[in-house]
C-alpha cells in the first residue's frame, strides 16, 4: 500500500496540470483612466492667437477711426499643405453709429503656407455711438487639399470711449443791446476735455474782422497756440496733449476794432444786427464743433441802418497779409 501512495500522488498532479492548461477564453474586462490633453489654441493644427480670451481688444473713441490687427492664424497641418482661410465676423452686437470691417469677410480667401502665420487686419469707424464694451464673434473657414474646417475663434472685444468734448463759455462782456460805435470788450473761454485715450488735439477757431485780440490778456492752461491774420479775421490754432480724463482751457480777450475812416475813425459795430464773437471752435481730428457765442446790438431805427455796411463777419477771407502771434500755455 505504501508503494501505491507515490503513484497515486503522481496521477493526481498530472490531472491538475491537464485541468489547469485546458479551457476556452470567453470574456475579458479591464478599466483604465484616459486623459486627453487640451492644448492651447496656438498649438493646434490650425491655430489662432487669443489674448485674455479675445482675438483682439480694440479701444476707440467716439467720432474716430482705427485700424487694428484682428486675428493671427497659424498653419500646422501635418500634411504640410497650404490652407485657404477667410473670416466671417458677426457685427450684430455693435450699436448704431459703428461701422466695422475685417479682412476677408467678403469671402476672398488668404493663403497661409505650412508652418506660417497670417494676421488679418480690421478697421472700425465710430460716430456718436453709445460708449460701452461690445463683442464681435468670429467664425473661421479653412480649406485645403483634401479637407476643410469651420472653427469658432475668440471674439474681438470692442471698447468705445466717450470722445473729446469742447465748449465755449462767455466769462464777461455785454451780449444784448450793445450801442453802435462804442468800445466793447469780452472775455471767453474755450474748454476741451478728453474722456478717451491720451492724444494730441488741434483746436481751430476764427475771430471775425469786427474784433481785435488782446494777446497780453490771452492765455492757455496747457499747450501752445498762435493767431494768424487772414484778411481782417484772426485764425487761432491751439495744440494740446491731454491724457485720459484730462481737460484744458484757453481764455481769450477780444474787443471791438477801431475802423479808420478818412482822417478819423469809429468803433465797431458800425451797423445793427447780431455778431459772432467767434466761429464755433473745432477739434480738427474729430470734426467736433463747439457752440458759438453771439451778441447783438441795439435795435436799429431806419436812419441807423445806413450808417454801416451791415454785418461784416468774416469766416476766412482772402489772405492778403499774414501776421502771426504765438503763445504757450503754462
Amino acid at each position: 500500500m505504501r508503494k501505491l501512495i507515490p503513484v497515486i500522488l503522481l496521477m493526481l498532479l498530472s490531472s491538475l496540470i491537464v485541468i489547469g492548461s485546458s479551457g476556452t477564453f470567453i470574456y475579458f474586462n479591464a478599466e483604465r483612466e484616459v486623459k486627453v490633453a487640451v492644448v492651447p489654441h496656438d498649438e493646434e493644427y490650425i491655430s489662432f492667437m487669443c489674448y485674455d480670451g479675445y482675438a483682439a481688444t480694440v479701444i476707440v473713441d467716439q467720432n474716430s477711426e482705427l485700424t487694428f490687427d484682428a486675428l493671427t492664424i497659424g498653419n500646422y497641418l501635418n500634411e504640410l499643405k497650404t490652407v485657404n482661410i477667410w473670416l466671417d465676423p458677426d457685427y450684430s452686437n455693435l450699436p448704431s453709429g459703428v461701422e466695422m470691417w475685417i479682412e476677408s469677410e467678403d469671402g476672398i480667401t488668404r493663403s497661409v503656407d505650412s508652418q506660417e502665420y497670417y494676421t488679418f487686419w480690421g478697421n472700425i469707424s465710430v460716430g456718436n455711438a453709445d460708449p460701452g464694451t461690445y463683442e464681435v464673434p468670429i467664425t473661421l473657414y479653412a480649406t485645403w487639399d483634401g479637407g476643410d474646417a469651420v472653427i469658432e475663434t475668440c471674439s474681438i472685444k470692442v471698447v468705445i470711449l466717450s470722445g473729446p468734448k469742447i465748449r465755449k463759455i462767455l466769462l464777461s462782456g455785454n451780449t444784448t443791446n450793445i450801442p453802435l460805435k462804442t468800445y466793447q470788450e469780452w472775455v471767453f473761454q474755450i474748454e476741451v476735455k478728453n474722456s478717451g485715450t491720451a492724444q494730441n488735439l488741434t483746436i481751430k477757431d476764427v475771430i471775425p474782422g469786427e474784433f481785435d485780440v488782446d494777446l497780453n490778456r490771452t492765455s492757455a492752461s496747457k499747450g501752445s497756440y498762435n493767431f494768424t491774420r487772414h484778411g481782417k479775421s484772426d485764425h487761432l490754432e491751439w495744440n494740446v496733449e491731454l491724457g485720459p480724463g484730462e481737460r484744458a482751457h484757453m481764455n481769450i480777450t477780444i474787443s471791438t476794432r477801431w475802423v479808420k475812416t478818412g482822417k478819423c475813425g469809429k468803433w465797431e459795430f458800425t451797423s445793427c444786427g447780431s455778431y459772432n464773437l467767434n466761429e464755433g471752435a473745432r477739434i480738427v481730428e474729430y470734426g467736433i464743433v463747439s457752440n458759438s457765442l453771439v451778441v447783438s446790438t441795439v435795435e436799429c431805427k431806419d436812419n441807423d441802418k445806413s450808417t454801416g455796411s451791415g454785418n461784416t463777419t468774416e469766416v476766412s477771407g482772402n489772405q492778403t497779409g499774414s501776421e502771426e502771434h504765438s503763445g504757450r500755455g503754462g
